[in-house]
């Protein structure tokens, strides 16, 4: 039908609400698709979802479930995986841009609003992922200890958390890249891969894929290819941990190294590293004039409790979260 391919913003209005129904394990109301949209940088009110959801029952898309809220119908879904085939590439760094601009994290200030990554826990495995996530934090893999723990029937984000099961918030390395922006230091993430650790510290990439040009997000590919030891890493020293790296200008060193030293004092950081200017950072590569700065993966505790068994299922660069909220997890 192709009847939302022209990139016009009411068409693409239409398909960023395709993509937040079909991304529900449930039926979802105007009020949630609402509350999503804004997450992902649309600040379209519940009124004018209705609107458009009403445009979409009409062209056959979605189907109305009661009272539930709407699903997708199969031309719905057909239409979404043809519909702005070319605006797909690149997709993710404009996800990771738009949380960049929205996150407000400043270690001197009060509010500190920071990206995170949220997780479904089946709370018969709670204890023992819980223990298994304050070990990697302990190692310094993540980007925070703290998170938020939330419980069964509560919402996380646009997700109601279903019976049976625990919801986690952890910090993502992005809340770094957007503090950085934030104080006038422009900021491209570059990479994303899987880093060799040795005796507890980060040695080197042993794979990565490239944000720019990408439609699926890279932090999901490696969690999916399940090639990660963050579990190991944490008990022995030695394993292979989820990072990403990104490039700065070099006159801006000084001064991101002054904020990533301040973000240490309010528990945001864990293990880094910084290369030479225009030099690899761990092999992977760094444009001329340029600093690589890698950080942990924020997703590597629970990576870590999914390889030791728990039942978890993990969103990379899901919501925002006010810091203030979170706690340490010891």
């Amino acid at each position: 039908m192709k009847l939302l391919t022209r990139p016009h913003t009411s068409q693409r209005r239409l398909i960023e609400i395709l993509r937040v129904i079909n991304a529900s394990e449930k039926p979802v109301g105007a009020r949630a698709i609402s509350d999503e949209l804004s997450n992902r940088g649309y600040e379209v009110g519940e009124r004018a979802v209705r609107y458009n959801l009403k445009i979409m029952d009409e062209l056959g898309f979605t189907r109305k479930e009661g009272y539930s809220g709407r699903t997708l119908t199969p031309l719905g879904k057909r239409e979404l995986s043809d519909a702005l085939v070319d605006d797909r590439v690149g997709f993710v760094n404009t996800r990771i841009e738009e949380y960049m601009y929205r996150s407000s994290f400043d270690p001197d200030a009060g509010e500190k609003r920071v990206v995170v990554n949220t997780s479904l826990l089946n709370k018969r495995d709670s204890e023992r992922a819980l223990e298994t996530m304050a070990r990697v934090f302990d190692a310094g893999f993540t980007v925070s200890r703290r998170v938020l723990i939330q419980d069964e029937g509560e919402e996380m984000g646009s997700i109601l958390i279903p019976p049976g099961f625990l919801g986690i918030s952890t910090v993502c390395s992005i809340t770094l890249d957007g503090m950085l922006l934030s104080s006038g230091i422009p900021v491209n993430t570059t990479f994303a891969g899987v880093v060799e650790v040795r005796e507890g510290a980060l040695c080197e990439f042993t794979d990565l894929i490239a944000y720019a040009g990408s439609s699926l997000d890279p932090m999901r590919v490696f969690m999916s290819r399940k090639t990660t030891r963050v579990s190991e890493a944490a008990k022995t020293g030695d394993g292979g941990l989820l990072a990403n790296s990104r490039e700065i200008p070099v006159t801006a060193i000084d001064q991101a190294r002054d904020l990533l030293e301040r973000a240490k004092g309010v528990g945001i950081g864990g293990l880094m590293r910084i290369s030479e200017p225009g030099e690899p950072n761990m092999g992977c590569p760094v444009a001329s004039g340029k600093v690589g700065i890698a950080f942990c993966g924020g997703v590597n505790a629970v990576v870590a409790a999914e390889e030791e068994g728990a039942e978890i299922t993990t969103a990379p660069i899901s919501s925002l979260l006010e810091y203030g909220i979170m706690r340490d997890l010891r």
